[in-house]
């Protein structure tokens, strides 16, 4: 397929007649959650003919930690919302202006670098010189309708020269695949889609479409390997990897949306093929590398494809492994029916034996890593993620225990943050089970405590009120979030962005760290604005926003 006749949309049903909406795009809907939703379903046939999205890929992605894949779900709205108020409409005001803020820091002093340290004003190449932050910002200023700022993105990625590597002669596969990838592959759809009136000019939209695929082929020359597991490590010129001898989990299992996309984009299977390959192996792991059934180790090894450890978590090394399972079954569910069959595996032994709760709070729950069959009770930030991963899941199959263990952990996430001197959540946290566990008084008001006090804007958080409010239209999440923006406006600002910080527990913060990830444009912006959206009133494009699922990993 050429780029003149893709078609952004993937229809992802089996067996339901498909109605059509006005443009003649298939459209489907999610299930409706009520009183009446069965509460335990798992059989698989009806989880996989039973309910049907249609998705629109728009990836941006940032390190999150290790990776985010933001991925749009259009769906029918499921449930009728309020005419949003004046008090909604000044809150999306207040976080365009501070996109604006931002972006425009970094457009006049650190444009084309990949970041912009927000308190010194220094700019570094951190991540091959290419614009991470500018290409990452992308969708969010599609969204938000900043077309200036699209246009010169737009411009600045059709000059690019990907032989031409900052600092070095390789780029990191895995960072340069869920930000400049995936970015340009979200604004591809979006700008075909249902912002398909932004930024017209046909030589800019064809560049787009250029140098995605560019990017694409330089990036599939990591998985020559013998197993098919990508190395870290890629010479754009030379199309030769490192000799490390291992990926991450979370690295070979986050190509999978991105390189599938970009096949169903270009028509070229073989991207998807190559991700496929190299998914495979942590989709039949190797016994000494699965600890408990679906949840993995951290570490692969590139010759033969085998899970080398036995130590993981939600967070770090592991994170969008699993938020991937579930979004490319969603994506395409008869293509990926078996990876949401391995999700469901990871999500029921997370319940039955990682997740636990906090003395005196069997209302909220928090997950642990392992090692092997040793839990740790600390839990990253990156981790949050999994709170809005169950609700999205829950409401994929029509069940009502994973979006209510979603819910808990939403709901942990909020008393960690209102527990806070900034109202903003640490680095890890930790807690006690009971009390004979504890070092303290045995006060259910200390049975959490920050163990790490950094904040470095991250958005899972934000991601998991996200899709709390969606499940629940309870209004504390929407509120939860909203603290949470106003808290980074107050403690992370700076004359030219925003900046993280380095204790959460101090009065001011303990200081700023001087850095703005580029995923700050790319998921902290975009969930604290869609968390402010009602459907059926707030549009762009004739296309409802809030009828978009959003989820990062």
């Amino acid at each position: 397929m050429d780029s003149a006749s893709s078609v952004p949309f993937q229809e992802e049903c089996h067996t339901r007649p498909t109605p059509m909406d006005k443009d003649g795009v298939k459209v489907m809907a999610l299930p409706t959650l009520d009183a009446t939703t069965d509460r335990g379903d798992t059989n698989p046939e009806k989880r996989r003919t039973g309910y049907c999205v249609r998705a629109l890929m728009a990836a941006i992605c940032g390190l999150l930690i290790i990776a985010t894949v933001l991925s749009a779900v259009y769906a029918k709205p499921r449930a009728v919302y309020d005419k949003p108020s004046s008090l909604q409409t000044a809150r999306k005001k207040a976080i365009v202006e501070a996109f604006q803020h931002a972006w425009k820091g970094y457009s006049q002093n650190c444009f084309g670098h990949d970041t912009l340290h927000p308190v010194t004003n220094m700019c570094e190449d951190d991540l091959g010189g290419y614009g991470a932050t500018a290409i990452d910002a992308l969708s969010t200023a599609v969204i938000f309708g900043e077309e200036e700022a699209v246009l010169q993105i737009l411009r600045h990625i059709a000059a690019l020269d990907f032989m031409k590597v900052a600092g070095g002669t390789k780029i990191q596969v895995f960072e340069v695949t869920i930000r400049h990838l995936a970015g340009m592959i979200s604004a591809w759809d979006l700008l075909n889609g249902p912002f398909k009136s932004m930024a017209r000019d046909p030589e800019l939209r064809q560049a787009l479409y250029d140098q995605m695929v560019r990017l694409g082929d330089i990036l599939a020359c990591a998985f020559d390997t013998p197993s098919g597991v990508p190395h870290d490590w890629v010479d754009p010129v030379t199309c030769l990897s490192d000799d490390g001898t291992q990926s991450t989990v979370a690295s070979v299992g986050t190509v999978v949306l991105e390189f599938g996309r970009l096949s169903d984009v270009t028509g070229d299977k073989r991207y998807a093929a190559l991700a496929h390959r190299a998914e495979d192996y942590l989709l039949r792991p190797n016994p000494s590398g699965e600890p408990y059934p679906g949840l993995l180790g951290s570490f692969v090894s590139v010759a033969t494809g085998e899970i080398v450890d036995a130590t993981g978590s939600w967070g770090s090394s592991s994170d969008s492994y699993y938020e991937y399972l579930l979004k490319a079954y969603i994506y395409n569910s008869e293509l990926y029916g078996t990876y949401l069959d391995r999700w469901l595996v990871a999500a029921d032994s997370t319940m039955r034996s990682i997740g636990s709760h906090p003395y005196g709070h069997p209302e909220w729950t928090l997950l642990a890593s392992w090692d092997g069959p040793m839990l740790e009770q600390q839990m990253e930030s990156l981790s949050w993620f999994a709170g809005g991963n169950f609700i999205l899941g829950g409401m994929t199959t029509d069940n009502q225990t994973l979006v209510d263990y979603g819910l808990s952990i939403a709901d942990a996430a909020g008393a960690v943050y209102n527990m806070t001197t900034t109202g903003l959540g640490g680095e890890f946290v930790a807690w006690n089970t009971s009390c004979e566990h504890s070092t303290g008084t045995c006060d259910p008001r200390d049975s959490i405590q920050i163990v790490d006090g950094r904040y470095r804007l991250r958005p899972e958080v934000l991601e998991t009120w996200y899709y709390a409010y969606r499940a629940t239209k309870d209004v504390k999440y929407r509120d939860w979030s909203w603290a949470a923006f106003e808290a980074i406006d107050r403690y992370c600002r700076t004359d030219l962005g925003f900046s993280g910080l380095n204790d959460v527990n101090a009065p001011d913060g303990g200081g700023k760290d001087d850095m703005q990830e580029s995923f700050f444009f790319a998921e902290v912006m975009k969930y604290a604005y869609l968390t402010q959206l009602e459907v059926g009133f707030d549009s762009y494009s004739s296309t409802q926003i809030d009828s978009l699922t959003f989820c990062t990993g």
